[in-house]
């Protein structure tokens, strides 16, 4: 995630400057810019090129300024406001898709506040669709139908919710089953029905919502001779970051030196998943800003790095980073995931 940090006063720069070194050693970060003052002209020209904007100040200053240059719930940015003395933490746009709401408890917890959340399934204790895809990484194909279906959700109407088998892992999470009624089917994708009657339809209908999982790779670099336990839980430790388990993910990818591995070969197989392996060639071509080089890595291999490259060629063009590299007693792990 890339986050801005913008302030109008003294004493919000140094707030900003204190949360923006925090953030920047949190492994989902890729990117955090602090700005002061001119906060019409620096919104007008990077609205987009952030995908959480906080800012410290009052609530009105930022409402009149991002007015007119809002869009879509599906492509405008988070946008949080924090009060001068960091007892607030508002989830002022973008609360569900653009994971505002999720931010904002981020950021009241690095400073002590009570982050504020208006929507209305989160206040009901509901999980809403959007924010659903959100967080499991999904994309939703139907995005005309999320009010209706959050709508129903918030009324205490339990929507159908069919889950692929490798999804079943949602039946676990605390606010699925007070939301969906859930059920199973063979699909690779999940699907809201509004009506019971009108699933299943050839080629779904104008009443399903269907929400198609984003390709989540895992990016492996290691010592040589890690053992199983010890690739399991790297893995494991980096997923946790993102509040995702092991099912989440569509394939493991290393590079052509690590191909022959025997504990990251073992993982893969006993948990179902491809080991895409990457040639050097092809990392050594490959560029990409949220990238972190190694000298280590280059010394001994002649490229930058490889848990990185590797997780975003294998999880496909325009791919983004959302688990820098971190390592784990003799492993790197890193996370990409598809655009689309």
């Amino acid at each position: 995630m890339r986050f801005a940090i913008i302030s109008v006063t003294e004493e919000g720069s140094t707030i900003a400057s204190e949360m923006a070194q925090v953030l920047k050693n949190d492994p989902t970060v890729m990117k955090v810019d602090v700005f002061h003052k001119n906060v019409k002209d620096t919104l007008k020209s990077s609205f987009y090129d952030y995908d959480c904007w906080v800012a410290i100040m009052a609530t009105g200053i930022m409402v009149r300024t991002i007015c007119p240059l809002i869009k879509s719930k599906l492509t405008d940015p988070a946008v949080l406001v924090v009060s001068e003395n960091k007892k607030h933490v508002i989830s002022l746009l973008s609360g569900h898709l653009g994971g505002a709401n999720h931010f904002s408890i981020k950021i009241a917890g690095l400073i002590g506040a009570v982050p504020v959340i208006t929507t209305a399934t989160d206040l009901k204790g509901k999980l809403g669709i959007d924010t659903l895809a959100y967080q499991y990484w999904l994309q939703v194909e139907q995005p005309h139908l999320i009010k209706e279906v959050n709508q129903l959700i918030a009324d205490d109407v339990k929507v159908e919710l069919y889950l692929p088998k490798r999804f079943q892992f949602l039946t676990n999470h605390p606010l699925i089953n007070r939301s969906y009624q859930i059920q199973t089917w063979d699909e690779s994708f999940l699907r809201v029905s509004l009506f019971c009657n009108d699933f299943p339809s050839e080629g779904g209908s104008n009443k399903c919502l269907d929400l198609h999982p984003k390709r989540m790779v895992a990016g492996l670099g290691s010592k040589k001779g890690v053992t199983v336990d010890q690739v399991f839980f790297a893995i494991r430790s980096a997923l946790q970051h993102l509040h995702l388990p092991f099912e989440r993910l569509d394939a493991l990818a290393t590079a052509d030196v690590k191909k022959d591995e025997e504990g990251i070969i073992t993982v893969a197989s006993q948990s179902n998943l491809p080991l895409e392996i990457v040639s050097l060639n092809e990392i050594a071509g490959f560029e990409n800003v949220d990238c972190t080089p190694s000298n280590l890595v280059k010394r001994e291999f002649g490229v930058p790095g490889v848990s990185e490259p590797v997780a975003l060629i294998q999880a496909g063009k325009q791919s983004r980073l959302v688990l820098k590299k971190s390592a784990y007693n003799g492993v790197t792990v890193a996370i990409a995931v598809s655009r689309d």
